[in-house]
């Protein structure tokens, strides 16, 4: 059954402010999209808030010492556990679960508000952290970046992304349409759509330009070309002697090894987020134009998981890249499953003792030896021996009782 058979079969009320009739109903997401929507945006929520709790646990406690690099990716996996927390999550709730806004005026301005902040802080925290690397590698003499400064660097990125992302607040606001199905005619639907329609028209053409130069063009073209410099740098850097060979050796695979790390995450970056920016700000009404509109469910979906995707592929790149981090993942591992252990020991020694304890309780019911040779019609005893032997009832009762518990 078709989600949006349930949501919007409310009468159109044209006294709602923004109300307006469409000649044609909203593209809905088909039935399998919105279940597969459902199994993948819940699977990928789970994962981007699980992996990225992770990695903060791992860079805050289990390293110890930590330095300027870990506290960059450290506030990389502070902005996707975000937006597994709340982007993820109301998108499958509006989009493919109810094809209807429900959250109201406010959470239509903060969501979409949120979403910009914490992909701006993202684009500039791997700027600053790749120019902190080619700075430590080009520039080793000069003053390295301390971690006091380090958290001053990154609560300016925060302040910049919520400045930067603030007209994206004012343009948010929530349309009712109202619409017949070409199946109905007689009855009006409404659907609640939450969308930019705050701003004048240049101004919001001309924001969506600047969104992508700013964040995506310039930082995509500046990080290639610092990481084809500390590549090539990294290339042509040899040992300057004998004498420490093996540990200059060590400390350039190290070198490597943070460069790839970080360059990885820029490229997965790059790719995953790009196609959605390019559609959401410039590509939409050319491709609403030209693509029928029962495609259109099936474009924002691909668009959009690819972006999302990207909050939870960090930490599997930090495990794969890092010998640090996958020491770490394998310690929370080992610790999540000595607490499990221990848990179900607790229970098993606790059954246990509830079946001692009923059983004790039982016999105390059974007849004594002494007893056994009356004939007892209701009790159904071993009347072999008249030794103490144990009856029949009681293991009947701790059966029972083990079963029960």
């Amino acid at each position: 059954m078709d989600l949006l058979n349930i949501t919007s079969t409310i009468v159109c009320n044209t006294s709602l402010p923004d109300s307006e009739y469409v000649a044609s109903p909203p593209p809905i997401p088909p039935s399998y999209l919105q279940a597969t929507a459902v199994f993948v945006y819940t699977l990928l929520s789970l994962l981007t808030v699980g992996g990225n709790a992770l990695v903060c646990l791992i860079v805050f406690q289990y390293m110890g010492t930590v330095t300027v690099t870990n506290l960059f990716i450290a506030n990389l996996a502070v902005t996707d556990l975000f937006i597994g927390l709340f982007c993820i999550p109301i998108v499958l709730i509006s989009d493919y679960l109810l094809s209807d806004w429900p959250f109201g005026t406010f959470m239509c301005k903060f969501t979409s508000f949120a979403q910009s902040v914490f992909v701006v802080c993202t684009v500039y925290t791997l700027i600053a952290m790749s120019v902190d690397r080619y700075i430590t590698i080009i520039h080793p003499l000069n003053p390295k970046l301390t971690r006091r400064q380090c958290r001053i660097l990154i609560a300016l990125l925060w302040t910049f992304s919520l400045v930067f992302s603030s007209p994206i607040f004012i343009d948010m606001h929530i349309r009712h349409t109202c619409f017949h199905r070409p199946t109905d005619n007689e009855t009006e639907y409404s659907q609640t759509i939450c969308e930019t329609v705050g701003l004048p028209s240049p101004i919001h053409d001309a924001y969506n330009v600047a969104t992508v130069t700013i964040i995506y063009l310039i930082p995509l073209c500046l990080l290639t070309i610092i990481y084809i410099r500390l590549g090539w740098r990294l290339y042509r850097t040899h040992a300057p002697g004998e004498a420490h060979s093996e540990r200059d050796a060590k400390i350039k695979k190290s070198k490597h090894k943070v460069i790839k790390m970080c360059f990885v995450v820029v490229i997965m970056f790059g790719v995953c987020w790009f196609p959605l920016q390019l559609y959401t700000n410039i590509l939409y009404s050319y491709v609403d134009k030209k693509v029928k509109q029962e495609y259109i469910p099936h474009v924002y979906f691909t668009f959009h998981l690819m972006a999302m995707s990207n909050s939870c592929v960090n930490p599997v790149i930090y495990g794969v890249m890092s010998s640090k981090f996958r020491e770490g993942y394998l310690h929370y591992w080992h610790f999540i499953h000595s607490c499990c252990r221990i848990s179900t020991s607790r229970f098993q020694l606790k059954d246990d003792r509830n079946e001692t304890t009923s059983m004790m309780t039982t016999l105390r019911k059974c007849p004594q030896p002494n007893e056994l040779k009356v004939k007892i019609p209701d009790m159904d005893c071993d009347r072999a021996s008249s030794t103490s032997v144990p009856c029949s009832v009681p293991l009947i009762s701790s059966q029972r009782t083990s079963s029960n518990g």
